[in-house]
């Protein structure tokens, strides 16, 4: 069976839990919120089954707030008939209790509310970030109790694998990268060309938070008069659109066949923020674009400098701005990026979550 913390808001560790259930052939999905149309375009194999109020929380999209009693529900599900558990965490499902399972925990990241809490602060309630420091003590504590009933722990990337060390003194992980898409449209084929400027350019994309740090991409393209092409959307919309000069154009929420064309059309991807893995970056490689990304993070195993793209050191606006000025894409070889990035698919995803979830020693190359 497979436990994932919540299925609410479609993201990326949503993505692996429905490819965690078709590997370790799931009978049953275990999830504290859950939202049906979520679900729905997920299309988990298995039945996917939530406490008596995990509907509600779904549907509220304010399930975090109940973060103080998601141990407690986790705690309170019985599993004593299972013989293997994969959780996919992120938060509090390792609290389950497994007393006769194995545990094979794929790690997105320690608990941010815990180890990262700065991170969330601006997400809760302006009264309640006063408690946020004590809370995430405790959650420390328990989370470090919590780890110790994993037998085996996957992270998402190298820099994880780092965070589940350094938090739980385990330095065991296996190192297996989310399943991406790398199916995408044919070199040269435009799916929607009134988004894609008609002047070289570079694209950056996703949800617009600061920890992604879409400011600085802004404000290197500005400094560099560099067009750039921001796509997404998130409460920092507004300030983004603030700090662009005219060189910077903003996509909202484009869907699909929008964002692979301007991936595919673009000079280069920026990637300006350290996170955890970030797919986007690969997705970018699978068209053939190279990407620009800090020399931190997942970035470190998604991009090979000098081949698939370049990395940056640290976030000074000025460096990033004459990297932006000098950057040549016709120096990279767009079928080498390609391949590279198809070591990121799902059938490489399968194979060596497989071999984690059989026992067997695990590949280390696509």
């Amino acid at each position: 069976m497979v436990c994932h913390e919540w299925l609410a808001v479609l993201g990326g560790s949503d993505k692996v839990a429905a490819e965690l259930a078709g590997v370790a052939e799931a009978d049953v999905v275990y999830t504290f919120a859950v939202d049906a149309g979520c679900v729905d375009e997920l299309g988990f194999d298995a039945p996917v089954v939530t406490w008596r109020l995990g509907r509600w929380a779904g549907r509220s999209r304010r399930f975090t707030l109940l973060l103080p009693i998601m141990p407690i529900v986790w705690w309170a599900l019985d599993l004593g008939h299972a013989d293997l558990v994969v959780t996919s965490s992120h938060s509090c499902v390792n609290s389950i209790r497994t007393p006769a399972a194995r545990r094979v925990s794929y790690c997105h990241t320690p608990m941010r509310y815990a180890w990262d809490w700065r991170l969330e602060r601006e997400r809760m309630p302006r009264p309640l970030r006063p408690l946020m420091p004590i809370g995430a003590a405790a959650f420390r504590r328990l989370d470090r109790r919590w780890s110790s009933r994993v037998d085996t722990y996957i992270a998402n990337s190298s820099f994880v694998a780092g965070r589940i060390a350094a938090a739980y003194g385990r330095a065991d992980a296996v190192v297996i990268p989310p399943p991406i898409d790398v199916a995408a449209p044919e070199p040269g084929r435009v799916v929607d060309a009134d988004v894609v400027p008609d002047v070289r350019y570079f694209v950056t994309a996703g949800r617009w938070v600061p920890y992604k740090r879409f400011d600085l991409a802004i404000e290197a393209a500005v400094l560099a008069e560099r067009t750039l092409v921001v796509a997404g959307g998130g409460p920092d919309a507004a300030r983004l659109r603030l700090a662009a000069g005219p060189t910077v154009r903003f996509v909202d929420e484009p869907d699909d066949s929008t964002l692979w064309a301007l991936l595919g059309a673009a000079d280069a991807f920026l990637f300006c923020g350290v996170e955890d893995f970030g797919m986007l970056p690969v997705e970018a490689q699978a068209t053939g674009t190279p990407v620009v990304a800090r020399d931190e993070g997942g970035a470190l195993d998604s991009v090979i400098d000098g081949e698939s793209g370049t990395l940056v050191h640290g976030d000074d606006p000025l460096r990033w701005a004459e990297v932006l000025r000098a950057f040549d894409p016709d120096r990279f070889d767009a079928e080498r990026i390609r391949a590279h990035a198809a070591s990121f698919g799902s059938d490489v995803f399968r194979r060596r979550v497989g071999a984690v979830v059989a026992g067997r020693p695990v590949e280390t190359t696509g």
